[in-house]
C-alpha cells in the first residue's frame, strides 16, 4: 500500500505544473507546495518505521525525500515513449 494514496495522479500533477527539463529539485518544491499534508504523512510514516526498526536492523521505508525521488522515476519510466 502506498504512503500517498493516488500517488501517482499527484507526482503526474506536479510534473505538469512544471517547465520541461525541470530538475529533482524543483518537482520537490513543487511537491511540497501542492500536497504538504502528504508530506506530512510520508515523514511521519518514515518515522514510525525507524521507531519500530530493532537496531542493527533496516526496514523497507527509504528516506522521504529518496521515497519522492522513486515515485517521480516510476513517473518518468511510465511516460517515456518507445
Amino acid at each position: 500500500m502506498s504512503v500517498i494514496t493516488k500517488k501517482a495522479e499527484k507526482v503526474s500533477a506536479t510534473v505538469g505544473t512544471l517547465d520541461a527539463g525541470f530538475s529533482f529539485e524543483q518537482f520537490l518544491a513543487a511537491f511540497l507546495a501542492q500536497y504538504p499534508k502528504d508530506w506530512e504523512k510520508v515523514e511521519r510514516e518514515y518515522a514510525k518505521h525507524v521507531r519500530k526498526t530493532k537496531p542493527g536492523k533496516s526496514h523497507p521505508m527509504p528516506e522521504p525525500v529518496q521515497y519522492l525521488r522513486n515515485a517521480l522515476n516510476v513517473h518518468l519510466k511510465a511516460s517515456k515513449p518507445d
